[in-house]
Parts: structure tokens; sequence; C-alpha cells
């Protein structure tokens, strides 16, 4: 093979065809100039860094120089045969494509006309589901045991065959006759290079539904998280009922809600106005700055000072762009005739950075004080609530007293405070370190207050209705880089549904004290989804319908998520639960590596993995430790 591929640059290699992704593999096995590198490929940037890229790469600035890291930017053709009747297509996929915008794509080149999601739609056809993010390409997908939230529908069961360049170079096509077809599902990137999917789609359709928010004790809620599996409201017999959901649970000590999310499937009427899902309400882009800066806020109190250089990262710059009319880049625009309303016509009353600010801190404020007469769990505010409310009156100003609680005032005047020095980027470290210091002694008792901010009781429910492309994808409108978030992902087979979930419940309340409560849950959330079975040998989903957990932890939260997420690997591990391998995994240990041989066809895999790759290309030493190879 003549053909040769510069690396670009950034760094990466951009192979033009496939014939250049098997000169790169040669490449990477010495065959051309007799020295053997490692070789990855970077889809969509969206699993933990070390699942991704070569041993002792990051993805933080160009690659080493002794590694082949790819990136298949312009592998993105999409190919679409009608069926006979036309119902049904067979449509060929090139690894590059991505399922819908990738808002941050490194190389610029990801639109909404280029995606997958897009092209299916404009022909009339559909993906059977999605995840909740639809940022990602189609072989990075694929690679770690992504999914949707059903157990009924499932992307995998479409999946037609496998286009793959091996560790030697050569080509394969793999359909589900071939006996390595269950491998490739969920590869890790460790068998080959993914070049081309084929799928076989139905026809298109929309998705209708709600979202009610609703206390986990309540008694008209739609679902009892923790009944037992036969309950016909348990939490198993929901998700078995409902074509498409996700649970959003926020089990904090006083607040403990849980937003359900729940959608069936509807042919599409012509000319029917869609009333989309709006996750972040009708102001977005306000609403994600809020959020963001006050999470930013919260997760750094033990040290205030680095917070204007976490906001640094993305903050400022999105409340400038904001500021400046840009449209939301997270935003799924409309279908073919309908228009898309600009950023700067929905809020065209948003002038100047201080009215920004000013709606930050006085809807903070307002919605905190609205919570001014409620007790803080005792008529006497615990001692060191008091010490706070009598910091904020020293440097402030006397604070009056509301209901009895000096200290719930000092609470919301002391944390109004503190997001207003922080989002001015340049503020008195002394005095934001001292109201940080009163917020974090207070944060235990005031958490469901702060968190009603973002999370209101919405027993009605919110009604939509939109397309398959926009609407199966909910989270893609929580933008990667003001709300980046670190996961950890058990799916646990559905029969022990009602284990994990009390077992959770029970976690959660901690010491039973405020504070231990709040270590437990911490300040996010925890989202529950459901995952059909399927045959990949080590799929999450492997032989079982699944129930999936996933741990939440805000990305610019002081210290590290692994501590936070031990306990629940441990709490969860004898219910037999799979991790989602692109997440947090537990520490790569030999019983980790026998628990996971003891759910999946692990030898199986990596017999095969030895026979694909015998020079050992694709692999890295974070996958050799996990997987034990």
């Amino acid at each position: 093979m003549t053909s040769t591929v510069q690396r670009g640059a950034d760094g990466y290699y951009h192979p033009n065809d496939v014939a250049e992704v098997q000169w790169l593999v040669q490449l990477a096995g010495g065959a051309i100039d007799g020295t053997t590198r490692s070789l990855r490929v970077r889809g969509s940037g969206h699993s933990v860094p070390a699942a991704i890229y070569s041993t002792g790469f990051d993805g933080e600035g160009a690659p080493p120089s002794d590694v082949i890291e790819v990136m298949l930017d312009r592998l993105r053709d999409v190919a679409i045969t009608p069926e006979a009747d036309a119902t049904h297509a067979l449509v060929r996929v090139e690894a590059g494509c991505h399922l819908g915008l990738d808002p941050y794509d490194p190389t610029g080149t990801s639109t909404w006309e280029n995606s997958l999601g897009w092209q299916l739609q404009e022909r009339g056809y559909a993906l059977a589901d999605t995840g909740g993010i639809t940022h990602q390409t189609v072989a990075g997908f694929l690679a770690t045991g992504s999914s949707g939230g059903s157990l009924t529908h499932a992307v995998g069961d479409q999946i037609v065959s496998f286009e793959i360049v091996d560790g030697l170079g050569h080509l394969h096509v793999i359909d589900r006759a071939d006996p390595r077809f269950g491998a490739l599902g969920v590869n890790l990137g460790l068998l080959a290079v993914v070049v081309a999917v084929s799928f076989r789609v139905g026809p298109t359709f929309d998705v209708f539904g709600d979202q009610v928010t609703v206390r986990t004790d309540d008694p008209e809620s739609p679902v009892d998280l923790f009944a037992p599996n036969a309950s016909p409201k348990s939490l198993a017999s929901f998700l078995r009922q409902t074509p498409y959901s996700r649970l959003m649970w926020w089990p904090q000590r006083g607040f403990e809600r849980v937003q359900i999310w729940r959608a069936g499937r509807v042919e599409p009427i012509p000319r029917m106005k869609r009333n989309p899902y709006r996750e972040l309400g009708r102001t977005p882009q306000l609403a994600a700055l809020a959020g963001s800066l006050t999470y930013t806020v919260l997760g750094n109190l033990d040290d205030i000072s680095v917070v204007p250089s976490k906001l640094q990262l993305a903050w400022y710059d999105k409340l400038e762009a904001f500021l400046a009319g840009a449209p939301n880049p997270d935003a799924c625009p409309c279908l073919p005739g309908e228009s898309v309303p600009s950023t700067a016509a929905t809020f065209h009353a948003v002038r100047h950075r201080d009215q920004v600010l000013g709606h930050v801190r006085n809807g903070t404020h307002a919605a905190l004080r609205a919570h001014a007469d409620a007790p803080l769990e005792s008529a006497a505010a615990p001692d060191e609530v008091e010490r706070f409310a009598e910091l904020v009156r020293r440097e402030l100003g006397a604070v009056p007293t509301v209901a009895g609680h000096p200290a719930w005032d000092a609470f919301v005047h002391g944390l109004v405070k503190l997001l207003e020095l922080v989002s001015q980027r340049a503020f008195d470290t002394r005095l934001a370190q001292l109201l940080a210091d009163g917020v974090k002694l207070a944060l235990p008792w005031a958490m469901p207050y702060v968190l009603d901010l973002f999370v209101s009781i919405d027993r009605d429910g919110t009604p939509f209705w939109d397309s398959w492309r926009c609407g199966l994808p909910m989270d893609n409108q929580m933008d990667d880089l003001l709300w980046p978030t670190e996961f950890t992902e058990l799916w646990i087979p559905m029969e022990r549904c009602d284990e994990a979930m009390n077992r959770l419940r029970k976690h959660y309340a901690g010491d039973g004290t405020p504070r231990g409560a709040l270590a437990a849950t911490g300040t996010f959330s925890c989202e529950i989804y459901a995952a059909k079975a399927d045959d990949f040998w080590i799929s999450p989903a492997h032989g079982a319908d699944v129930l999936r957990v996933d741990v939440f932890w805000f990305g610019l939260d002081a210290g590290s998520p692994e501590a936070f997420y031990r306990p629940f690997w441990d709490l969860l591990k004898d219910l037999a639960f799979r991790p989602h391998w692109g997440k947090w995994l537990p520490p790569a240990s030999d019983a980790w590596r026998a628990h996971y041989a003891s759910q999946l066809r692990l030898a199986d895999f990596l017999a095969l993995r030895a026979q694909l790759d015998p020079k050992g290309v694709f692999a890295t030493s974070y996958w050799r430790e996990h997987l034990g190879f």
C-alpha cells in the first residue's frame, strides 16, 4: 500500500478514506517503518480521557509524536437505500458521522445537516432510539455501550453490519451471520478501527409525552421508586410499560424529588406545530448561566479564589456570546418550513452585562427569600448557621430577623452576595472566603431551598411533542461547557431494581444528620434510565434488561469524583452491576476484573482481540489494567 497520511496541524491524523485508515494501522503496526506505535480513534470525546486516547495522553493539546491519534471527521458519508415498500431502508454510515450536531467538534465541521439524524429525518426514516445526547459519532456511541432510555426500543437491534480495519490493516465486513458480530457491538476501540456501520431503519416518528416533578413520597406520583418490583407502580413496572423514559432523582435531605420524563411514539402530523421539551425552560441560556455559576460556587467553597479561573474556562465567554445575541448552540433546529427564533428576538430586552448579572442575582435572591419563612429543621437554627449569621452581620451590616430565623436570612444574603462577587471576576478574596465559609456551614440545612431554584414541583406535568431527532436526546440542551459532568453509570439486572433503589435511598440518608446526608448525596442528582437486553459480548446490557443508575458529579467541583463514587461501586457490586465503559470505573483490580468476567463474555472478547490485533496497536495500559490482558 503506497498511500501516506500526514499528521494534521492539530497533531491528529485525518484520513480521507478507508485505504488511508488501513495505511495508518499498518504504520502503527510497524509494517511501514519497523516502529510499532499505539493507534486510537477520537470521536466526540464524551468518554473519560483514558478510555479514548493512547497511554499517557489525556486529550489536552496536541498528541505526542510517538502515537497515532486519529479523527474520522472526513469519513461521514451516509448512503440510504430504501427497501421495496420504502417503509424501511438500509443505511450505511461512515464512522465519523455524528448522530446530531457536535457543538464542540474540534474540527469545526460537524453540522446538523451532515448528521445522521438530520439526513434520516429528511428522507422519512428514524433510529429506534438515541441517547440523551446526540453529539457522539456513530462509532463512538456504539463503542462503549451507550444507549437510550427504553426497554422497548434499541438502536443496537437495527445494526446490520460493521466494516472494520483490524490490527494488521485488513478490511473486514462483519454481519449478524458472522460469529464475531457480538464482539463488535461494544468494542472499546480494542478490536479494530470501525470505519462504517450499516443499519436497517424504520419510518420516522414523533415523540409525545410530559415531565412531572414530584416528591418521591407523593402518593399521586406515577411511580413509586422504592416499591417491590411486582407492584403496579414500581419503578420496574413503570420502565417496562413506558416506551421512553428518564428519571432525574434529587435525593437531598428535605428535598427528595424526582423529575419523570416519559414519552411514547406517534405518527407525524403534517403542519402540526410542535411543542418541544424545554429542559431549562424558555430562557435556556440564561438558566444555564445562572445554574453553572451557582454550582461552580457551591463546589468550591473551601477555596473560593479558584472560582473565577474555573468560570474563565467557559462561563464568561458564554455570557458575552449570549449578550451579543449568538444563537444557542445546543438548540435543535426546527424542521423544514418552520422558523428558528433568534436569540436576539427572544431576549431583545437583555442588552447589557449588568442586566444579565442583575437577573442572576435578583432572581436567586427572590427565589431564596420565597422560603424565608421555612424552618431550618427546627425552631432553633443550628449553632453553625447562627455563626454564619454573625459573620454576615459583621461584614455586611445588620440582617433583619425573618420568622425567628436570622440565620436563614443571613444565608440568603451571603449566597447572593457571593454569586455577585464571583460573577464580577475580581473580588476581595478575604471577604469572599468569609462568605463561602458561612455558606458551607449553612448549606446542609439550606440545600433544599437552593435546589428549589432549579427543580420546582410540577404535579400536573409539562407536555411536549417533537420529532424523534430532537425529542429523544433531551439532554442536548445542557451545554457541555457550562455543565461539565462526570459520571459513573451502573447497569443492574432489572430483577434487582427494587433492591438497588432501596439500597440507594438508605445510602443517601447518610448518618441521619443534615451534614452527613449532604456528604452522601452531594449537591447534584442521580439519573435513572433503563436499557433493553442485547447479545453484545461485553455490553452492560448483555443478556438482560437493565436498570441504569447514573451518579453525577459536577465537573468544576473541587477534588475528584472517585471518592464520591466508591461507596456506590461497593454498595451495588453484589447486585451484579455492569459498568458503562465510557464512564468512571472502579479502580482496576483482580476482584473487579473477576466481577466483569462473571457477568460478561469477557474471555471470548479478549481472545478475539488477540486475533484481530496481534501487535497490540489498539491496546492501552488503561484497558489492559481494567480488563486483564
